[in-house]
């Protein structure tokens, strides 16, 4: 048996005595669709947390390849692209331009802060697109 707990807005599995990890299941606390910037993109992103990890995946993606793209968790805030090298978690390297992908979430990082995703071309210092994460 398991408990589902609120904390600092992200839902969290909590085992009961005796319970078993791998009893522990997915759950989805963001979701957000992945739109345009300079370049053709879609599909969906969403934060999972499974067994205390958070992971962002992304599900039926497509956008146009570009040289050298990151994948940054940063401030909603940040619209231009002036505004997001300054302040961004790195996921690491675009593993590729179509398909299912996933991408671990550094522990401590403040998604209520750091709520949308931005692939970002680094040689071109562009936003090729972007996905704005909301509770699911």
């Amino acid at each position: 048996m398991h408990r589902i707990l609120l904390t600092a807005g992200l839902v969290v599995l909590a085992l009961a005595a005796g319970a078993t990890p791998a009893m522990a299941r997915p759950v989805e606390v963001l979701e957000g669709e992945v739109k345009a910037g300079t370049h053709s993109a879609s599909g969906r992103a969403a934060v999972v947390v499974e067994r205390g990890r958070r992971t962002l995946t992304l599900r039926r993606f497509r956008i146009d390849p570009g040289p050298k793209v990151k994948v940054w968790l940063v401030p909603s805030s940040a619209r231009g692209d002036g505004q997001v090298p300054r302040d961004f978690v790195d996921l690491g390297t675009l593993k590729g331009s179509r398909g299912n992908q996933s991408y671990r979430i550094p522990g401590g990082t403040d998604l209520r802060r750091y709520s949308s995703v931005v692939f970002w071309c680094v040689p071109f210092t562009q936003t090729l697109g972007r996905a704005d994460l909301r509770r699911s």
